[in-house]
């Protein structure tokens, strides 16, 4: 009996695991300026890069020296994202797209140096240009075939937000950028979504 109970026990857990895994997006698809870093890259015009590295992986500095900080629990959101495999993308209108990849490129999201462009299938699923930002989801559904229903957007624009939400995306607006308690509440939005 207690191989029994202990195996009932397995099978209870392995189905649990399938229940976390299920009501979770499989793509996140991140906004940059004002969501996951700030100052906003046009508000360094006349201050360029090169963006360097310092102690802190948080913080760019620019060559003039302005820090360019990652918001909120962006950097371990990324990470977790990662570990888990979850497919991550970028749906951004910057104005200075080539530092804005730059950025990316530079900020790491662990110690062993995985920057946010790896995490973003090296660049591949980095979408910055102009435009409805239901562009920038047509295409990285294209790229991936993933459902819009099973996408999860973190911008801090409530026009791009209700844009999105239109194509059936959920959506999570983030005034102060991307914390552990938007993160979540995208989450349970994503299992909520997916129970009914």
């Amino acid at each position: 009996g207690n191989r029994q109970s202990r195996m009932r026990g397995l099978s209870f857990g392995r189905s649990l695991v399938a229940m976390a895994t299920a009501s979770r997006p499989s793509m996140v698809v991140f906004d940059l300026d004002a969501c996951c870093w700030y100052p906003e890259m046009y508000m360094l015009w006349g201050d360029s890069p090169p963006f360097t590295k310092t102690s802190d992986p948080g913080t760019l500095r620019t060559a003039g020296g302005t820090a360019v900080k990652l918001l909120g629990d962006v950097r371990a959101i990324w990470r977790e994202l990662h570990e888990a495999g979850t497919v991550v993308g970028v749906a951004s209108r910057s104005d200075e797209p080539a530092w804005a990849r730059e950025c990316l490129q530079k900020f790491e999201v662990d110690d062993a140096g995985t920057s946010m462009w790896e995490v973003a299938q090296k660049g591949g699923l980095v979408e910055i240009y102009k435009g409805s930002k239901q562009d920038h989801f047509r295409e990285l559904h294209r790229k991936t075939k993933i459902p819009y229903d099973e996408m999860l957007f973190f911008d801090d624009d409530p026009s791009n937000i209700s844009d999105v939400r239109r194509l059936g995306v959920q959506c999570v607006l983030t005034p102060r950028g991307v914390t552990r308690d938007k993160f979540d509440e995208g989450i349970r939005m994503c299992a909520q979504a997916s129970s009914r």
